[in-house]
């Protein structure tokens, strides 16, 4: 089994959980033969200001490390939940904004280009759209082009 919670404590005493909860796999895709996990990253309260730099280095250790000892494609949805913004972002969703900084981080993360993150915007104009990251070793790549062609019916309706 994948599932896997992991605690985080900041220097600042901000604390999180970082999931890892595996898919039911006989509600996905034939076509997919990796197994897929999502992940969450929850904070436990709500700060009113965060320090993101060393948490989001944190958070990206933490996935790589899952990675590399898991042969899986990972799954983040990034809710549209508030959160704190500059103000030369006010103007994007924060959805997006998660998004960005998870792109942001994972980057930063992948500097000898082991892995790809694939970064998936479904067009929702009714509740604002959604922001999804699939991610894997570079050698699954075909497994997340197939999650992408053929999956993406299903992840919609999560």
């Amino acid at each position: 089994m994948l599932d896997k919670i992991i605690p985080y404590t900041t220097v600042e005493g901000f604390q999180y959980l970082i999931k890892f909860t595996e898919f039911n796999k006989t509600h996905l895709p034939e076509t997919f033969t990796l197994p897929i996990v999502d992940i969450t990253i929850e904070v436990m309260v709500n700060p009113i200001q965060i320090n993101n730099g060393k948490t989001l280095f944190h958070f990206s250790e933490t996935i790589e490390q899952f990675i590399n000892e898991n042969n899986v494609v990972l799954y983040f949805y990034c809710s549209n939940d508030p959160i704190t913004k500059n103000k030369n972002r006010q103007h994007i969703s924060d959805a997006q904004y998660r998004s960005n900084l998870f792109y942001k981080m994972f980057e930063k993360q992948n500097f000898d280009n082991n892995f790809v993150c694939e970064n998936i915007v479904i067009k929702d104009p009714k509740n604002g759209d959604h922001h999804i990251h699939l991610i894997s070793r570079i050698e699954n790549e075909y497994e997340i082009k197939a999650i992408i062609e053929d999956g993406l019916p299903y992840f919609e309706n999560k």
